[in-house]
């Protein structure tokens, strides 16, 4: 009976390593599987010999994003604290991770006007004049 509960509290603690081993985000799934190239505007950069879309897809099948977008100038991933822009390279791609501030800034000729930042002050707005009743 004692070995069966030991054997059960083994079991647990091993599938708890193995779900929280697993997890993680978008941005420590880039750096596990990309090289590092570098940095731009507070963005981290990485590099892949895999075309943008192909890139993407490995990315967004291990951690579902919040938002996609496709332009002809890349794919760009939201996630609720990250942004990650896969843009062609070559044959290859250039992967940019960045928070959330930066990445909006970064990305935004991509993709303004597509996504809002989730803490801007245009999402507090509430109206006003006569009646808007203010917040």
């Amino acid at each position: 009976m004692k070995a069966v509960a030991i054997g059960l509290v083994v079991v647990g603690l091993l599938g708890l390593v193995l779900t929280l081993a697993g997890s993680g985000s978008a941005r420590s799934y880039v750096k596990d599987n990309y090289t590092r190239a570098g940095s731009d505007r507070g963005a981290d950069v990485y590099t892949s010999s895999k075309p943008p879309a192909k890139v993407a897809a490995e990315i967004a099948r291990k951690h579902k994003p919040a938002d996609r977008r496709a332009t002809p100038e890349g794919i760009f991933l939201r996630y609720r604290s990250d942004f990650v822009g896969i843009m062609p390279r070559g044959t290859g791609s250039r992967i940019a991770v960045a928070d959330e501030r930066r990445g909006y800034g970064l990305f935004f000729p991509f993709v303004g006007g597509y996504w809002g930042r989730a803490s801007g002050r245009g999402e507090s707005f509430r109206g006003g004049g006569p009646g808007g009743g203010g917040k």
